[in-house]
């Protein structure tokens, strides 16, 4: 039986308050795909953050990015499937975010291009790169440009993805008006490095961590898949996974969403798929 194995990046993967990839993971990971181990991410995270983890572990299965909002496939350099915000939410979700001035960012896919476009609205900071890796191939949708622009540009392709973050008091009424809007999707969740910093995920309602692991189950052919997360935005995944896991320190809800809890070690997902492909 051929089994997916699909995880969370931040919180799951990288645990403990280190937000990027330990040697130690890296040579984990790169041994487990060796096996022949069909192991792949899903993150929150652009392609950016998705492209260090991916290059530096050697995964060639195609990447889930964006909560869902994006399947992408490195080794080819194709988008393999996009799930867009529907135009008139978008449009409403930039309107809100305008009206209050909050500073927020979000990633349109330009179908002309092959890329998306990251842009900064209202003076969003972002440590993202600026100058991040090109794709041989195409020479396209890894350079994704990051500007600082009016929200009408978010709208010039296909929205995947519009979010923030900050205090838990000022994304509650955000995360409010954009829950109940048409075909979207609103997550609020808390960074696993940062307890006093909230985030507010907003994508379709047809996109999401759980549906972008079933599509590449049925690409790939294959007969159980497995996921790992953390976090709330990681619930769509676990629950429609045949098999889920989270780690010890998850919220309660999440915990009562898997099939199990995974020991507590920094690299407790890779070492369970090992220990589990060995039997």
């Amino acid at each position: 039986m051929k089994t997916l194995y699909v995880s969370d990046v931040d919180g799951t993967l990288y645990r403990a308050g280190v937000d990027h990839l330990r040697p130690q993971t890296a040579e984990l990971f790169s041994r487990l795909l060796k096996e022949g181990v069909a192991l792949t991410v899903a993150s929150g995270r652009n392609l950016y953050g998705v492209w260090e983890l991916a290059h530096g572990c050697g995964i060639t299965l195609p990447v889930i990015a964006y909560n869902g909002a994006a399947i992408y496939d490195f080794a080819s350099g194709r988008t393999l499937k996009t799930f867009p915000i529907p135009a008139d939410s978008a449009a409403r979700l930039c309107e809100v975010f305008d009206r209050v001035g909050a500073p927020f960012k979000a990633c349109t896919f330009v179908p002309q291009e092959g890329r998306c476009r990251t842009i900064r609205v209202n003076g969003y900071q972002t440590t993202m790169g600026l100058d991040g890796p090109v794709n041989p191939q195409t020479g396209l949708l890894l350079d994704e440009p990051v500007t600082a622009a009016h929200s009408r540009e978010i709208l010039c392709g296909e929205v995947l993805f519009v979010g923030t973050h900050g205090p838990r008091s000022q994304m509650q009424p955000l995360y409010e008006a954009a829950k109940d809007l048409a075909g979207v999707e609103a997550v609020l969740h808390c960074s696993p490095y940062h307890p006093d910093r909230w985030f507010v995920d907003i994508g379709s309602d047809k996109a999401g961590k759980g549906t972008a692991a079933l599509f590449l189950k049925e690409q790939l052919g294959a007969q159980e898949l497995v996921t790992f997360g953390d976090n709330h935005n990681d619930l769509p995944m676990l629950r429609m996974a045949d098999r889920s896991y989270t780690v010890p320190e998850a919220p309660d809800e999440v915990r009562a969403s898997v099939t199990g809890v995974l020991d507590d070690d920094p690299d407790c997902v890779l070492k369970f798929i090992l220990e589990e492909v060995q039997r």
